[in-house]
C-alpha cells in the first residue's frame, strides 16, 4: 500500500510574562496515512501561507530581558498535524525528545529536556517548564529548539530538526547600573553674570537588577570649580544631600529601577571675567558587582550635548552688547603733522582778520 507523507509540526511558544514568541518544527515521515486532518494552518505557517525551506517558521517574537537568577516560563506544544500516529523506523508508534538549549548544542547548555511519548493523528500535548538564570552569564543569550535529536521517528530530511529562535533574551547582571545628568539654571534669569545664583540639579539613575545600598563613603561628590562658591543650599528627593566646604555630598539608597534628584546652589564669583568659560561635574560613586563596596565611578553627564558624561557649562557674559573685534586705523606721523600745519594756518588767518578788524574799529 502507498504511504503518503505525513507531517508532525511542533510548536514551540516561549512565555516570558505577557510575551509568546511561536516557533514550528516540522518533521516529515512515511506512514499509512489519510491526509492532513484539516486544522487551521495559519497557527503555523506565515501569513502568506508557505513554510520556510528549513521547515522552522516564526509566528510571534516580542524581544525580552531578565535580572540574573530570575526565572523564565516556557511552554511547549507538540501537535500532530496528521491523520496517523508517529511511527520508528519498525512501523511502530514512537515518541521522540525535544531539547531546548541556550546559545550551544551541548550537555552545558541544555535547559531541558521533554519526552513527547508518542502521537496520535490530529493529537497535541503541552508541556511547561522553567528556567533560572541564577548560573548564566550576563549578556545576549539564543534559544534552541532540538526536535527528535535521537532519531527516534523516521524521517524524509533528519538535517532540519535544529532552530536557533530569532528573538535574543537578554540577562542583566544582578548589581546596580547607574547614569547621572546635570542641568543648571541662573535664578536671576538672562546671561550669566558676576554674583549670579546658579542651581543645580542632578539626576541619578539606578538601571540595573540591583538596588544601589547607602555603603561606605559618600554616593555622591561635587567639588566646585574655580568661578564658583557654595551657599550652603543643597536638598535631595531621597538621602541626605550635604555641603562642605566647596563640595556638594550626597549619601543614600537607590532600588534598582528608581532615581534620586539632587539641588544645590551656587554663586558666580564677583571678579568673573567676561566670556569666561565655567565648568562643573558630580561624580557617582556606585557598586558595579553589589558586593557593598563603592567600587566604580560615574561622572554627571551634559544632556543638552551629544556627548557622553560631559561636564555641564556656562559662559559668564558681563556686557550685552558684543565685544569689538578689529583694528582701529590711527593717522601715521606724517598725516599729523600735516593736520597740525592745516590747524595752524587756519588759526593764523583767523588772528589776521581779527587784527585788521581791530585797525579799522580804532580808524
Amino acid at each position: 500500500m502507498l504511504q503518503k507523507r505525513k507531517r508532525e509540526r511542533i510548536a514551540l511558544q516561549l512565555a516570558l510574562g505577557a510575551s509568546v514568541l511561536v516557533i514550528l518544527v516540522t518533521l516529515s515521515t512515511f506512514v499509512a496515512a489519510a491526509d492532513d486532518c484539516g486544522k487551521n494552518a495559519e497557527l503555523w505557517f506565515p501569513a502568506d501561507g508557505t513554510s520556510l525551506d528549513s521547515g522552522v517558521s516564526v509566528q510571534e517574537i516580542t524581544p525580552s530581558s531578565v535580572c540574573q537568577g530570575e526565572t523564565i516560563g516556557i511552554t511547549v506544544t507538540v501537535d500532530n498535524m496528521s491523520c496517523g500516529p508517529t511511527t520508528n523506523s519498525q512501523g511502530d508508534p514512537a515518541g521522540f525528545d525535544l531539547m531546548i538549549y541556550y546559545d550551544q548544542y551541548d550537555s552545558a547548555h541544555l535547559i531541558d529536556t521533554l519526552h513527547v511519548p508518542g502521537l496520535d493523528g490530529c493529537e497535541h500535548i503541552t508541556h511547561t517548564l522553567t528556567w533560572s538564570t541564577s548560573g548564566i552569564e550576563p549578556g545576549t543569550h539564543s534559544i534552541l529548539a532540538w526536535a527528535d535529536p535521537h532519531n527516534t521517528v523516521v524521517e524524509l530530511n533528519e538535517a532540519n530538526n535544529k532552530y536557533t529562535m530569532p528573538t535574543q533574551i537578554v540577562v542583566y547582571p544582578y548589581a546596580p547600573v547607574i547614569d547621572a545628568t546635570k542641568t543648571y539654571s541662573d535664578v536671576n534669569g538672562g546671561d550669566v553674570k558676576p554674583d549670579d545664583t546658579i542651581q543645580y540639579t542632578v539626576v541619578i539613575t539606578n538601571n540595573g537588577c540591583a538596588d544601589q545600598t547607602d555603603n561606605a563613603g559618600h554616593e555622591f561628590s561635587d567639588a566646585l570649580p574655580a568661578g564658583l562658591y557654595a551657599t550652603g543650599a543643597a536638598d535631595a528627593s531621597s538621602g541626605t544631600a550635604a555641603v562642605d566646604g566647596e563640595t556638594i555630598y550626597w549619601d543614600g539608597v537607590i532600588t534598582s529601577g528608581d532615581s534620586v534628584t539632587i539641588t544645590f546652589v551656587a554663586k558666580v564669583n564677583s571678579d568673573a571675567e567676561d566670556g569666561q568659560e565655567i565648568c562643573n561635574q558630580g561624580h557617582v560613586h556606585w557598586d558595579s558587582n553589589a558586593d557593598g563596596t563603592n567600587d566604580a565611578d560615574e561622572p554627571t553627564d551634559d544632556p543638552s550635548t551629544a556627548i557622553d558624561d560631559d561636564p555641564t557649562c556656562f559662559t559668564v557674559r558681563i556686557s550685552d552688547e558684543p565685544a569689538l573685534v578689529g583694528t582701529i586705523d590711527a593717522p601715521t606721523l606724517s598725516e599729523w603733522a600735516q593736520i597740525t600745519l592745516s590747524i595752524l594756518i587756519v588759526l593764523s588767518f583767523a588772528a589776521m582778520l581779527i587784527t585788521r578788524r581791530k585797525e579799522k574799529s580804532a580808524s
